[in-house]
């Protein structure tokens, strides 16, 4: 039972990463958008409103994609809180450096103090 609850963790664990990786390339592509298109209104020396509905929504789905990344997030912490309640109390599945309150989900965890340790290095 615990080796088929780990390995579901870990392909969650994939698969959150996964997608966060992709919000984060969408979010860059986007910028470039953003950045290009008043850039290439500006290089073809055209007034101010050609293109401006163009920019206008480009801009808001740079924000949107914003906010599916917060969506991301709270969903990456909320499974935290998920990981203990199937008991699998402090595990980390997922490659990349965490943020110390981030790091162990369990708030007895013997390393919580070399956490506390490395934030306050930093």
């Amino acid at each position: 039972m615990l080796n088929e609850r780990i390995s579901a963790a870990k392909q969650i664990a994939s698969e959150l990463h996964a997608a966060q990786e992709a919000i984060d390339e969408v979010m860059i592509r986007i910028a470039r958008l953003a950045g290009t298109l008043p850039a290439a209104r500006r290089d073809t020396n055209m007034s101010a409103i050609v293109g401006q509905d163009a920019m206008a929504k480009v801009a808001q789905a740079l924000a949107a994609s914003g906010d599916v990344r917060q969506l991301l997030t709270d969903a990456h912490l909320a499974l935290t809180a998920t990981q203990k309640q199937v008991g699998l109390g402090t595990r980390m599945f997922g490659a990349g450096v965490k943020p110390p309150s981030a790091m162990f989900a369990d708030e007895g965890s013997n390393d919580r103090g070399v956490v506390t340790a490395l934030a306050q290095a930093s």
